[in-house]
């Protein structure tokens, strides 16, 4: 069985408890060494998780043959032209959600990864999660009969952080991400969806900026219908007064409701009653999606992933975002 050694690139607070510890907890896998754009940052992170090796940058930690997998952990503008590089290097890549700024950037992306002969995946980890694996159990067993429509709400205040220009988070800067949180938080709804329900067949989109606490959209409507027939409906306000979190999926004989974000319980309502299940998250929460990765990597199961669905997600969302984008930037 193979070691998978993993090269990290970025060094954020995605990496400190979320993902960073998955790469040297799953079974063979070991993060072998970092590099930031701070020198300084990875320095510490190392110092801190036990990693043996700093790199002074990317071409360093490209260059070092003993690395076999690189884990893209940058603003959503890096993603494209770090993939590239690592592809190039004979890399298999782990990058970071949204896959890319838009669809065009995650085609190239897989294009560039397959002409090399690596592998690419994308970190929509909660299609390992237990939590979404039981929503996953209770769809495909009939638990709801058969599945009509699914309905989104997340409302959230906005963050103290996000109300001046000198504090404003790279996650709500056109130029680096691409867009606003829709694209950080709503692309991983949209990514279970198309792991639910399979990919969409039609989507139509409203986006706007109602708050003009900062630039990018700040809220978002969309309905959609995937090929299946299951349609749904969502709404994203990123500007609203309190916070609100809700996915409602409604069949034939009964409904799931839970929160996407929260750990809280999921309940399974039939008319034998309500069943309320609390399935909590794991401490790093993409441990789970990285050890089937490195399964993956290793022959030893098929990582749930799909690349494709993780582009088609991106262009789901381009669909949402056109007229705003075309509009404002």
């Amino acid at each position: 069985m193979q070691t998978i050694r993993w090269g990290m690139i970025g060094c954020g607070d995605v990496t400190e408890v979320k993902s960073g510890p998955g790469l040297y907890k799953s079974a063979h896998s070991a993060l072998l060494g970092v590099t930031n754009r701070t020198l300084a940052k990875a320095e510490s992170y190392a110092l801190r998780h036990g990693v043996s090796r700093v790199y002074p940058d990317v071409a360093a930690l490209l260059a070092d043959p003993e690395i076999d997998a690189v884990y893209i952990a940058t603003p959503p503008a890096e993603h494209k032209a770090l993939t590239l590089r690592a592809a190039a290097a004979g890399k298999h890549v782990y990058v970071e959600k949204p896959m890319a700024m838009n669809y065009d950037e995650c085609k190239e992306m897989m294009a560039a990864c397959q002409a090399a002969g690596v592998r690419l995946y994308v970190a929509f980890y909660r299609r390992a999660m237990p939590r979404f694996l039981q929503v996953k159990d209770w769809i495909d067993q009939g638990a709801i009969g058969t599945v009509c429509t699914v309905s989104i709400l997340q409302r959230q205040k906005p963050a103290p952080e996000e109300l001046s220009p000198e504090t404003l988070p790279w996650r709500l800067r056109a130029d680096v991400a691409g867009g606003g949180k829709f694209l950080d938080m709503g692309v991983h709804v949209l990514d279970m969806l198309a792991f639910w329900f399979g990919p969409v067949s039609e989507v139509h989109g409203q986006a706007g900026n109602r708050g003009g606490v900062y630039a990018v959209e700040d809220t978002v409507t969309a309905t959609w219908r995937h090929a299946n027939g299951v349609t749904g409906v969502g709404s994203w306000c990123y500007v609203g007064h309190d916070n609100a979190d809700r996915v409602e999926i409604t069949g034939t004989q009964g409904r799931i409701e839970f929160e996407f974000f929260a750990d809280s319980p999921l309940r399974l309502v039939t008319l034998a009653g309500v069943k309320e299940t609390l399935v909590a998250n794991p401490t790093h929460v993409q441990q789970p999606f990285i050890q089937s990765i490195v399964d993956d990597l290793n022959g030893i199961s098929v990582c749930p992933g799909d690349t494709q669905a993780a582009a088609q997600t991106s262009a789901v969302a381009d669909s949402i975002l056109d007229s705003f984008r075309r509009k404002s930037y």
